[in-house]
């Protein structure tokens, strides 16, 4: 990883410079994918500025954090950079596993016939609109079931994949 360290009306010791490169340096144990990372320490006033913008992979993230101590705002910018650098981690490990399983057939479940497991389900009663937030809340989720507060009916409201919702009332 490229760390690129300029200083703005403050200057730039060498103890500074090591710091931030031992801190920012620590992000790339984290996750491999950092191409570079651009790194802004500057003062106005009595405010210590630590700003940054790191390259992951062609995305860009960006943080900046203020304090009365440049070394404080600079602990203060690894902490925001690290919790999103785990976020891009995490979105990148859920983006490789939902390829592979979309493209990886075991040989074991292609020749097996598939089992039907019964469960024992009672619907809640709910209203449409309760319905639809509660799809709309749980994304994993493409439909569900309910027993309709307005009529007493057993009801199914699904995600069509054009995006709009279907909605079963049974009889």
């Amino acid at each position: 990883m490229k760390i690129i360290i300029s200083a703005k009306n403050t200057e730039l010791t060498d103890a500074l410079r090591s710091y931030v490169e031992k801190k920012i340096g620590k992000l790339e144990n984290k996750m491999n994918d950092i191409m570079s990372a651009d790194v802004v320490l500057s003062v106005e006033k009595y405010r210590h500025i630590a700003d940054a913008k790191l390259n992951i992979s062609g995305e860009i993230v960006k943080a900046q954090e203020t304090s009365k101590n440049m070394y404080t705002s600079i602990d203060l910018l690894y902490e925001i950079l690290e919790k999103q650098v785990e976020k891009i981690k995490d979105k990148m490990k859920s983006k490789n596993k939902s390829a592979s399983n979309n493209f990886y057939v075991s040989d074991d479940s292609a020749s097996r016939e598939p089992k039907i497991i019964e469960e024992e389900f009672i619907p809640k009663p709910l209203t449409i609109e309760e319905a639809l937030m509660n799809l709309e809340e749980e994304k994993d989720k493409n439909f569900i079931i309910f027993n309709s507060s307005e009529n007493g009916k057993v009801c199914v409201l699904y995600l069509k994949k054009n995006g709009d919702f279907g909605y079963i009332v049974t009889r």
